[in-house]
């Protein structure tokens, strides 16, 4: 399959720097190491819960999904004929429930189950925790709801880059003044203004989790439901630091460099380094399922983790990134 000549990406270092200075760019669609997609034979019993009156396998889940799904599922109907679907992809909230319940066959998601998710389906099905699968590397564009995490400041600060344990200690509390991050000149002796999604984001549960883990995040500033009023924050206030998606960035703030550990390259989050799993801060499209599976999950898992369904996912509109080989097959192992 060849790749289309052109495509809206936002590819290196431009866009990092400012959405103004991303171009239109030629580059790979998918991994040719992921294996083709090899249909199986599936029996599904009528008494299915999550087979709608007509006999329609039903779906709920991610709104910013749609596009793949609808790839997905013309390719699963090709190779298995008379297969019907209903897709209720209202948005990431809607599936642990239904999934839940089992009246979804699947629960597709732009974020990992909350901690209050989990809790209430555990107390609703009974069934052990659900299996996840990462689909997706988040997206870079714009048009997206779903793009990897990344720690901004004003466009006048002087910092370049981090490690994950620095900005452990500035959303600790612990670095309080910007000498604390080896920041000198006039700068050193400023002090550092947090600003915050709010706590139960999905933005904010995941660097929470990632980059505090049990250490009690620092009261900011000032926090925010949306990325972009995040990062506008920030863009009024030169002594402000924050995390936000990435994509959201403007010509009024910095993304930062990060580091895993001290002494890595700092990388920003650009296409080719999520791609090669450089980027320390990445984010997923995920897709839950019950367990024990299905025929029918394991089927349409084994499509989605396939070269044709990684293509559908580089094909978006919204410019979700693929899987290399080596993390779909890590997934594939789960549906063992």
């Amino acid at each position: 399959m060849t790749p289309r000549a052109f495509r809206p990406l936002y590819c290196g270092i431009a866009f990092a720097l400012s959405l103004a200075a991303a171009a239109e760019a030629v580059c790979s669609d998918v991994d040719p190491a992921l294996p083709r997609y090899a249909p199986a034979k599936v029996e599904i019993a009528r008494t299915e819960p999550w087979l709608t009156n007509d006999g329609a396998i039903r779906i709920v889940g991610y709104n910013d999904m749609r596009d793949m799904f609808d790839a997905f599922v013309a390719r699963y109907v090709a190779a298995h004929p008379g297969s019907t679907f209903r897709l209720e992809l209202t948005g990431t909230r809607a599936a642990p429930p239904a999934l839940a319940a089992n009246t979804s066959a699947l629960a597709p998601m732009g974020a990992e189950f909350t901690p209050d998710q989990l809790a209430e389906y555990r107390q609703a099905s009974q069934a052990t925790d659900p299996v996840e699968f990462r689909v997706a590397h988040a997206s870079l564009d714009p048009r997206a709801l779903s793009g990897p995490l990344a720690v901004f400041v004003h466009a006048d600060n002087p910092l370049r880059s981090l490690t994950l344990a620095q900005l452990a200690q500035v959303f600790s509390g612990k670095a309080t003044h910007w000498r604390d991050l080896g920041v000198q000149g006039d700068w050193a002796n400023r002090p550092i203004h947090l600003y915050t999604m709010e706590p139960d984001t999905p933005l904010a549960l995941s660097f929470y989790g990632r980059v505090l883990g049990t250490t009690s995040p620092a009261k900011p500033f000032a926090q925010f439901h949306q990325s972009r009023d995040t990062i506008d924050r920030i863009g009024t206030d030169p002594l402000g630091i924050g995390f936000a998606a990435a994509m959201r960035v403007t010509d009024k703030v910095r993304l930062l460099a990060l580091a895993a550990k001290p002494g890595a390259t700092p990388v920003l989050p650009t296409e080719a380094d999520i791609r090669a799993g450089r980027y320390p801060l990445d984010r997923w499209l995920l897709i839950y399922a019950r367990l024990p599976l299905s025929a029918f999950a394991r089927e349409f898992l084994i499509l989605v983790l396939s070269r044709e369904g990684q293509q559908a996912i580089a094909d978006t509109p919204q410019h979700y990134l693929p899987l290399s080989a080596e993390e779909a097959a890590h997934e594939r192992a789960k549906l063992r």
